[in-house]
Parts: structure tokens; sequence; C-alpha cells
């Protein structure tokens, strides 16, 4: 007898830095749900220690986060999952929106986001009170509000369906998410 494909949803946490994104991830995470996490920071810290930076070698750095974030699309389908859900700490289509955001972007980068669909995605807004720099941020607050609209824009596009989540404590903006689950 041939087993049937578990199909499980992915949904997005997406937004600019500093949002509450990796925050409500971590909650996600004691509530048992299986969360991809953000692949950049490991990524930037790598090519720190080359002497490189996202500013200085933006479509090298694009590339590798890209290959991780293919890495972790194509595998949400492998896991066992709590109510068949996969949540992602941003998405392959935020990697366009970036290098929009400096005018680095390609033919290549702008055709990329459409060939891969995501069932849900949940947008962080900027939210000063909540931002906080630390050494492997590599944008302050001002970037954070400049690559908001970026994001937004690249996910409105490829037509997939959004909700934004409020400015609510952790706790709440977890419930709001699950409450939204499609």
């Amino acid at each position: 007898m041939l087993s049937e494909k578990k199909i499980n949803k992915r949904i997005v946490l997406a937004g600019g830095p500093g949002t509450g994104k990796t925050s409500v991830i971590n909650a996600l995470k004691k509530e048992r749900f299986y969360c991809f996490e953000e692949a950049a920071r490991e990524i930037f810290n790598e090519f720190k220690l080359k002497g490189s930076n996202f500013k200085t070698d933006p479509i090298k750095i694009s590339k590798n986060i890209l290959d991780k974030r293919k890495h972790d699309f194509e595998s949400a389908n492998l896991i066992d999952c709590r109510e068949s859900v996969v949540f992602y700490d941003r998405g392959i289509h935020e990697i366009t929106a970036y290098l929009n955001s400096i005018g680095k972007s390609s033919m290549y980068w702008d055709e990329l986001p459409f060939k891969f669909n995501y069932d849900l995605i949940i947008l962080f807004e900027p939210w000063k009170e909540i931002y906080k720099k630390d050494e492997n941020r590599i944008e302050n607050f001002s970037d954070a509000k400049k690559i908001s609209p970026f994001i937004f824009e690249i996910y409105k596009k490829s037509g997939i369906n959004m909700i934004k989540v409020p400015n609510f404590s952790i706790e709440e903006r977890v419930k709001f998410i699950l409450k939204n689950l499609p």
C-alpha cells in the first residue's frame, strides 16, 4: 500500500529586522510547533569572519541565504509536525525584497519569488518600542522602516494571502497567529 504524501502548511513570519519575529518563533516552539530558524544571522557571521558583509557582498550572501531557505522550503513535507503546520522565520521572497531595497536586484532575483508559494504570510511591522540593535543585526531602526514596504510589496506581488500581526505582547501575537491559520 502506498503511503499518502504529507502536506504541511507553510507559514512565514515576515518583516523587517527587530519586529519580534524570532521572539514569536521561540514562543511557537514552546507550543511544540515546528519552526525553521532565520538563516541569515549564521551566514552573516560566517562572512564576517572572512572580512565580508551584506553591504559589500550582497549577491554572494543572498545566494547562501537562498540555499538554506530553499532547503527549508523543500523539507517542509518531510516533517511530522503539530497541526500539519510549519513556521519560517522569514521566507525566500525577503531575499529579493532586501536586494530591491538596496538597488541590487536583477531579473533572476525578481523572478525567484514566483517559484515558491507559502500558505500564509504573517507580516510584522516596524515597532520602535521593541527594536533592539545587537552585534549581528546589520540594520538600525530607520533601515527596518525602509525595508518593510519592500517586504510587503514582494509578497503582495506574489499573490500569497497575508495578514498583519498587531503590536501585542508575544503571547497575544501567538494567539492571533494560531487563530488565523489556514
